[in-house]
């Protein structure tokens, strides 16, 4: 049997129309549904966009590397299709893609699901007798597929970004186009990156949580992540560096720095009262396998030999046939000599860690005033650059190592969010963030009302000069300007306390703020809801409606995850630190009275790094009724959870367990040296 089908988008049909008379053709049936399918899609994703989830879809990823991808409704190919729950087990280690795919089949009356294809027109001649096919699409779930519409993307375990359904997707590319051509790509908040310890040659880079634009397409992170970099290792030779050794010092610093580790030293060393024997065979006697560079003197007895007249260097040996006076054949003499030696390290000398310089270990020292030469290798820094694309995915370009390394180039059509500064072989890396963030009209404003504030100081000061010059000395009365850089114009004697900024060229009087944080006591009249307080009242049944008019499937997947929800009382903290610092400044005063000085306090304003360690109360429900050993975690470090009273402790110290409803509360310290900004509470247990 075939199928035939003449449809094709390039013919441009837009209806089929019926003649009389003629007979209605299997092919002209194909063609009306594909025609119909088309228009479908050509709507569809316009409207949508292919791969485009409607409705459901969560993704929750459990402990124990196990993906639930929730009920959903996902449009493609001109087709709303509805999934139902799915498991995948993943690797948690590296990146992983989940991607949707459409599988197709066709379903003949010959098939066993297929029987019900046959007629059912009891009573007609045709009862019974085989019609159309069915062509079947099953969508599903898969990982790591390439023929797969690529949904969700995940890296060590972590869901990073995600086939977000905005409405209208199909609108995207123009309403984006329009917000980079009119924007740029911007960052609105967040993403923040900075470096946390790690072990061995690696640390940790950390890029908050935040929403940006790139091309103009929306991404939103909703948790911070983690990314390994390895440290500065890269090294380069420094061949023979000359140093010249002077008696009584052993220490001696190399020019670059640091040092990884010292491949050879020589050093010109003298060796003194070195026994030699004449020989039989030749006027030449040899001396040492090193290379020899000077004989200082020969002796044998009490008699000295000249060098040059008895004797000369050659090679590695004494070589006595220029003269007459020479030692008798088998005959012993003294030899002291000066010889390049191949130092060893551990015996002659070592480096000294963390230093980079070598120290000499008093075996075997460089003659006084000689030089000795140093082939080592040193660590080079670098500079990475840290970028976000369009699809959502946070890149690194790992740069050139160099003594002065430059900055890496980066792709065209990105978001760059900032520079790593890795200095060579060292944990302390510098995070410089770029912060392309977008202006509001409130911070334009602002901009425009500083530049108007200072067209006019501009203005009042170039009045101020005017005056000065201009006018004579007597008539310079009435006259005060300040422009608020400096305390030149203060009167310190007098109790002077308010601040200057000299960056913004304004004066505050002082502030003394106190942060005071609401406790709730008790109250005969107030009724408390955890967060909320109102005043005490009595419930009365306005309403009652005690019978069911009709039903309702809650649930029409038939789904009964055990998805639980946690809220944190309280959920954000506010808290104020003031830094007072004090400064000595000179100079202000030198043009009125030379050689005092005045001492300024300052005060500063800074971003806090860290969230403060307070009690935090949560409340949970929607667990697994009478579950035990939930544990909780605050940014992925565990946190001890105390039992409220009426609830009790897991079997597990540190753990809760919920009642029969499936509830708990209880309390957790958030731990030490948490970064400030959101930060991810996660309550679970191990089935």
């Amino acid at each position: 049997m075939s199928v035939y089908n003449r449809f094709d988008p390039g013919k441009r049909w837009v209806s089929l129309q019926a003649q009389s008379g003629r007979r209605l053709q299997s092919a002209e049936l194909n063609e009306i549904q594909s025609l119909s399918l088309h228009r479908d899609k050509r709507m569809g994703d316009v409207i949508f966009g292919s791969g485009h989830i409607i409705e459901g879809g969560q993704i929750y990823v459990q402990p124990d590397k196990t993906v639930i991808l929730f009920p959903s409704t996902v449009y493609f190919d001109g087709v709303i299709h509805d999934i139902g729950e799915k498991r995948l087990s993943i690797a948690g280690a590296g990146e992983e893609v989940i991607g949707l795919k459409i599988s197709y089949t066709t379903v003949t009356y010959e098939d066993a699901m297929g029987k019900e294809l046959l007629d059912p027109a009891v009573g007609y001649a045709n009862f019974g007798s085989p019609g159309m096919d069915r062509l079947v699409a099953t969508p599903d779930w898969v990982l790591n597929d390439a023929a797969a519409i690529p949904m969700y993307r995940l890296v060590d375990g972590e869901v990073v970004t995600a086939k977000v359904p905005p409405e209208l997707e199909g609108f995207t590319p123009v309403l984006a186009r329009r917000t980079h051509d009119t924007s740029g790509s911007f960052l609105v908040s967040g993403m923040d990156g900075f470096i946390e310890p790690a072990e061995g040659d690696y640390v940790t880079l950390v890029i908050e949580a935040g929403k940006a634009y790139v091309l103009g397409y929306e991404i939103n992170r909703l948790v911070p992540t983690r990314f390994k970099l390895k440290k500065a290792l890269d090294t380069r030779k420094v061949s023979d560096e000359i140093k010249t050794f002077t008696a009584g010092t052993l220490h001696y610093s190399l020019n670059s720095r640091p040092v990884k580790a010292i491949q050879e030293i020589t050093a010109k060393v003298r060796k003194a009262d070195v026994s030699i024997t004449r020989d039989s065979t030749t006027l030449q006697d040899y001396l040492l396998t090193d290379a020899v560079a000077d004989i200082v003197s020969v002796t044998q007895g009490t008699k000295t030999y000249v060098k040059g007249t008895d004797y000369q260097l050659s090679g590695n040996s004494i070589d006595w046939s220029i003269g007459t006076k020479r030692p008798n054949i088998g005959e012993t003499y003294r030899v002291t000599l000066d010889y390049v030696k191949k130092m060893v390290q551990g015996e002659d000398y070592k480096l000294e860690e963390g230093k980079s310089e070598v120290t000499w270990l008093g075996r075997d020292l460089p003659n006084n005033a000689s030089t000795f030469n140093v082939t080592y290798d040193y660590y080079l820094s670098r500079k990475d650059v840290f970028y976000l694309t369009a699809e959502g995915q946070i890149q690194i370009v790992t740069g050139q190592s160099d003594l002065h390394p430059p900055t890496p180039p980066v792709p065209p059509d990105i978001l760059e969010l900032g520079e790593l500064h890795l200095p060579p072989a060292s944990s302390e890396v510098k995070v410089v963030n770029n912060k392309p963030k977008r202006l509001t009209m409130l911070e334009l404003r602002s901009l425009l009302d500083r530049l108007e504030r200072a067209e006019y100081n501009q203005a009042m000061l170039d009045l101020d000069r005017s005056a000065q010059i201009a006018d004579p000395t007597t008539f310079k009365k009435g006259f005060f300007t300040d422009n608020f850089t400096n305390f030149e114009r203060s009167d310190l004697e007098r109790g002077f306390d308010a601040m200057i900024d000299p960056a913004n060229q304004t004066l505050q009087l002082p502030v003394n703020q106190q942060f005071v944080q609401l406790e709730f006591g008790s109250g005969e009249s107030v009724r408390r809801h955890e967060r909320l307080l109102t005043l005490d009242y009595t419930e009365q049944v306005i309403i009652d409606q005690s019978y069911g008019t009709e039903s309702l499937n809650v649930n029409p997947y038939q789904v009964f995850g055990s998805q639980a929800t946690i809220r944190l009382t309280p959920s954000q903290d506010s808290w104020v630190e003031t830094s007072y610092v004090s400064q000595t400044v000179w100079g202000w005063w030198d043009a009125w009275w030379t050689g005092n000085r005045t001492e300024t306090r300052v005060i500063l304003d800074e971003n806090i790094p860290f969230i403060r360690r307070r009690v935090v109360t949560v409340y949970g429900e929607g667990f697994e009724p009478n579950c035990n050993n939930l544990q909780a975690t605050f940014d992925g470090v565990d946190v001890a959870l105390v039992p409220s009273t009426g609830y009790e402790a897991g079997a597990k110290a540190g753990t809760m367990k919920a009642n029969g409803a499936g509830k708990f509360i209880a309390t957790f310290t958030i731990p030490a040296n948490i970064r400030t900004g959101t930060r991810e509470v996660r309550i679970f247990n191990y089935v």
